[in-house]
């Protein structure tokens, strides 16, 4: 990851202690998915992060994994909701499984 993508992150989470936030950062990093389970997280980043920065760190599959309806329900404003279901159809229809 660039230099740039850490530091988009550490601007989302301004609000967070030095401490926390770098730690939180490092963990977006290093294993993005098992941060991204964390739904106040998920939220903040898809509100954030451009939609090929999200894929670029979690790969297509685990988007898909990640987006549940529940989660596209808290996204405000409601065309970033409207935004991220077709994403998640779109997504669905042509990612292919590893599993084949």
């Amino acid at each position: 990851m660039t230099s740039s993508f850490e530091n988009k992150l550490k601007g989302m989470f301004w609000d967070m202690s030095p401490s926390a936030r770098n730690k939180l950062v490092g963990k977006i990093i290093s294993n993005p998915v098992d941060a991204l389970r964390d739904e106040q997280v998920l939220l903040r980043v898809l509100s954030t992060l451009t939609w090929y920065e999200l894929i670029q760190i979690t790969g297509s599959e685990e988007l898909i994994k990640l987006l549940d309806d529940s989660t596209i329900n808290r996204l405000f404003p409601e065309g970033r909701r409207n935004f991220y279901t077709h994403a998640k159809k779109l997504l669905s229809k042509y990612t292919l499984s590893a599993s084949g």
